[in-house]
């Protein structure tokens, strides 16, 4: 089974931040809610593969946290 890895971190127009994950030579791309769904899938099939996953999750929300909290305060 080959580890996954949050690889990259880009904001598309009009979708808002995408999150690569990469799996051996397969390079996936997913959303937030994309990556809330199978983080949930995951954990209710007992899968614990889900640091990767987890980790690219926290950075879309800490960046969107961010742009919000600055667009408050402009």
């Amino acid at each position: 089974m080959c580890i996954e890895e949050f690889s990259a971190l880009f904001s598309i127009p009009g979708e808002g931040f995408v999150a690569e994950i990469r799996t051996g030579d397969e390079v996936r791309l997913y959303d937030r809610k994309g990556l809330q769904h199978l983080i949930l899938e995951r954990k209710q099939l007992g899968n614990k593969n889900i640091q990767a996953l987890e980790k690219a999750l926290a950075r879309i929300n800490n960046l969107g946290d961010a742009i919000y909290q600055n667009n408050i305060n402009n």
